[in-house]
């Protein structure tokens, strides 16, 4: 019978050779110290970009915010940015909702603001990396302007949620209102030295550093180069990671490091649909999933974030079991999904063995 390791060793080894997967990350542990995996190619770089991950970071971010008493979920938003930065985000029905939309309904998709990014969609006929090497990414205040000239589905906290980039534009500079300082500086302060994640960082149009150690990322078959692209994502999806970095934050986050229990009991209540199988928090997705899927114990609530660049980070928090992993690939978010359940599946926490490997080599 195959060890946990030899498992995830076949189940890398598999995905790797996919041509659609660009270097492959991954890093399995379970909480209780029996499992530590971690599958690196030699020839791969160490970081990635995490892409829309970073919420979790960011709402992280709000949330101990909200513990400390500097500011409330339903505080409205207009009470910490312009007026004028909200100004018909949300016109439905014929009225401009501006007023009425709060603190948590950025965090949890429920202000139904369009998501801007569905004007930035890539032709996937074209020549991608001509077409994002070339693009010189965007600004905040085009991002609002973009997000004017469409459609809200919804009036705010409305009880139904829709997933908006636009929404984490707007925490960025909701984080920014209230620490007095740029996201990436106290990214770096509250979080990232704190808890020695040394392999992360935040991509901003004046320091695109950190992409330059990073995985390429696919689009289908062709290659993605949009760095001023991800820079241009701010709080809802411009980070640089590692797995082991990953993992760190999942960690902390789970074991009340990062963030009190009671603030992630908040995260976690009054989860709204967005996705079939996904529930979204404050700034945190559930996945519920079946047994058969993931071999857990039993049917399980996952709890993390996912990105566009083929990122996952989710944990179990009843077996322990904590997933971190990345295809680099923009255009199958399937394949992601699929490295998920088969890494949960060759660590079954009823099977578990002490095991540490690099590239499928025990260290």
């Amino acid at each position: 019978m195959r060890t946990p390791e030899q498992r995830l060793d076949a189940l890398c080894r598999r995905m790797s050779a996919d041509v659609r997967v660009s270097e492959l990350a991954l890093r399995v542990a379970h909480r209780g110290g029996d499992l530590d995996y971690e599958w690196l190619a030699s020839s791969a770089q160490r970081t990635h970009a995490i892409a829309s991950t970073t919420k979790l970071f960011a709402a992280t971010l709000v949330l101990r915010r909200v513990a400390a008493g500097d500011l409330t979920l339903e505080q409205p938003l207009v009470s910490i940015l312009p007026r004028d930065d909200l100004r018909d985000l949300n016109r439905y029905g014929g009225v401009d909702h501006a007023e009425e939309i709060t603190v948590r309904d950025v965090l949890a998709h429920t202000s139904g603001i369009p998501n801007y990014y569905a004007q930035k969609a890539l032709d996937p006929s074209g020549d991608i990396a001509v077409a994002t090497a070339a693009d010189p990414g965007w600004t905040y205040e085009e991002t609002l302007e973009l997000a004017r000239g469409m459609d809200a589905p919804f009036a705010p906290h409305s009880g139904r949620a829709q997933y908006s980039f636009t929404n984490y534009q707007l925490v960025g500079r909701l984080i920014e209102a209230v620490h007095g300082r740029p996201l990436d500086a106290v990214l770096q302060s509250e979080l990232l030295e704190p808890l020695g994640l040394r392999d992360t960082a935040l991509l901003t149009p004046q320091n695109l550093t950190a992409a330059q150690s990073m995985s390429p990322i696919l689009h289908g078959l062709q290659s993605y180069r949009g760095t001023r692209r991800l820079a241009s994502l701010g709080a809802e999806g411009a980070m640089v990671s590692s797995v082991s970095d990953s993992m760190r934050f999942l960690r902390a986050l789970l074991d009340g490091e990062a963030l009190d229990p009671a603030g992630l009991e908040l995260a976690l209540r009054d989860r709204l649909r967005l996705f079939p199988r996904v529930e979204y928090g404050v700034g945190i997705m559930a996945l519920t999933l079946p047994r058969l899927l993931t071999g857990l114990p039993r049917p399980g609530v996952l709890v993390g974030h996912a990105g566009m660049t083929g990122h996952v980070m989710f944990a179990d928090p009843v077996s322990g079991v904590c997933v971190v992993g990345t295809i680099n690939q923009l255009a199958v978010p399937r394949l992601s999904f699929r490295l998920l359940l088969g890494a949960l599946r060759a660590a079954r926490p009823s099977r578990l063995t002490r095991a540490r490997a690099v590239g499928g080599t025990p260290r």
